[in-house]
């Protein structure tokens, strides 16, 4: 059973994660720390497999400093960070290792899935829209050859409609970004982005999210 401790948002929101996660085969609830510095504070002690945090948690401290005690954390557990976010902000959240990212929308089962492939090392990154899931291993040996920011990079290609969108994602140029892109072309012998996008999805490395989360994009 993998450990989840829940931090932020309102007590009611944070029951309602908590009953979803004791319900599965897979997870349990260490504990509920309302106050984020606290739980931060007892992330050495605790051992979490993950941090579940409430966006609202982010709020009240300067993004900069916030940033900077989520990336010391990362050290300690798999973090992930559940509710409304703009771009930049998934941007800086992943740039400082957070390796979940999820809409408040997210249905129970995928939300129970997406916390045990984080628990297993693994990045998922999901919106209204869609949900991209990294895994921590390559799922085929087709992409043994590539790196596991390679991967990320692949993951991201198959959800996301241009190198701009990426760049602002990850946190990096839109040059970096191609550069990263025209590697993977050729350790995959592939032909063209779209072909890549095939590739992602045979090999396993995205699944495509559930009908359900179907509603507007941000």
């Amino acid at each position: 059973m993998h450990r989840v401790l829940l931090t932020g948002g309102p007590a009611l929101t944070r029951d309602a994660y908590a009953r979803i996660i004791e319900g599965s085969a897979l997870l349990t609830v260490q504990a509920q720390i309302p106050d984020l510095t606290q739980a931060l504070a007892q992330l050495p002690s605790l051992r979490p497999d993950i941090l579940l945090i409430d966006i609202l948690a982010l709020a009240p401290s300067p993004w900069a400093t916030t940033l900077l005690c989520l990336r010391r954390a990362a050290a300690h557990t798999a973090l992930a960070v559940i509710g409304d976010m703009s771009a930049d902000e998934i941007s800086s959240l992943l740039h400082v290792g957070v390796a979940g990212i999820l809409n408040q929308r997210i249905e129970a089962s995928p939300f129970v899935a997406a916390l045990a492939l984080m628990s297993q090392g693994g990045t998922v990154i999901s919106s209204p829209s869609s949900t991209t899931r990294i895994s921590a291993t390559p799922p085929s040996p087709v992409l043994d050859q590539l790196s596991t920011r390679e991967r990320q990079i692949l993951a991201l290609i198959a959800t996301q409609p241009d190198n701009k969108t990426l760049a602002q994602l990850l946190g990096i140029s839109p040059l970096t970004v191609k550069s990263h892109v025209n590697r993977i072309l050729r350790k995959l012998g592939a032909s063209s982005r779209a072909h890549l996008v095939t590739i992602a999805y045979e090999t396993g490395l995205v699944s495509p999210g559930p009908p359900a989360w179907r509603t507007p994009a941000y």
